[in-house]
């Protein structure tokens, strides 16, 4: 929720809605969106999101929200849970833009089969620096939007050797980390390179 609340900051609540019972869902302008249940059982109904059209990655788990011409999108809301999505992207797991690729990088698309829970993330993370140097606070987010294949363009140096694995970073701050061994590949002299990925 990092990314949401950087993107809503300084912005009304609007759209509100309350079913009577134990779920809410308003609207921070035309920057974020969320609905939030408390109920045994998932509701899905079509709310006033406030923002532009488009897909949405959802903050607080898999899946993606589409939002119509008009406003408003069908969302199921999970029993004892919450969608949330925002636009930009920024901070937090959203749509991952395609980079711009200069001259000696390619566009390396990583696509991850991963199953997760509502508040895990995943990132991929490798020996390049473009890829975080192994460092999972600096690792690269990949959007949920396809889940459960999570995605992310990443510009990385051309007729490269580059190792590096998925983790999953949990709701209380902690990584898991797939299996052993490292994945690796060698980047080609130009053009992009996509690695389809299944979690181990």
């Amino acid at each position: 929720m990092v990314g949401f609340n950087r993107a809503v900051a300084g912005t009304p609540v609007g759209n509100w809605y309350d079913n009577g019972n134990n779920v809410i869902a308003f609207s921070r302008g035309s920057k974020g969106w969320v609905a939030i249940n408390n109920e045994g059982g998932s509701v899905t109904r079509t709310f006033s999101t406030g923002l532009p059209a488009g897909t949405y990655a959802n903050d607080l788990g898999g899946g993606s929200v589409t939002v119509g011409s008009n406003g408003t999108a069908s969302v199921t809301v999970p029993a004892k849970g919450a969608v949330a999505i925002h636009t930009g992207g920024g901070g937090g797991p959203g749509p991952s833009p395609t980079p711009t690729v200069n001259p000696g990088e390619v566009a390396a698309s990583f696509n991850a089969n991963v199953t997760t829970y509502y508040g895990q993330n995943v990132f991929v993370v490798g020996d390049v620096e473009e890829l975080g140097g192994w460092d999972p606070a600096k690792a690269v987010a990949l959007s949920p939007s396809s889940y459960p294949v999570w995605k992310a363009t990443v510009s990385l140096p051309a007729g490269t050797a580059v190792s590096y694995k998925y983790v999953k970073k949990n709701p209380d701050g902690s990584v898991t980390w797939e299996s052993d061994p490292n994945r690796s590949f060698t980047t080609p002299s130009g053009g992009a390179v996509t690695r389809d990925d299944t979690w181990r």
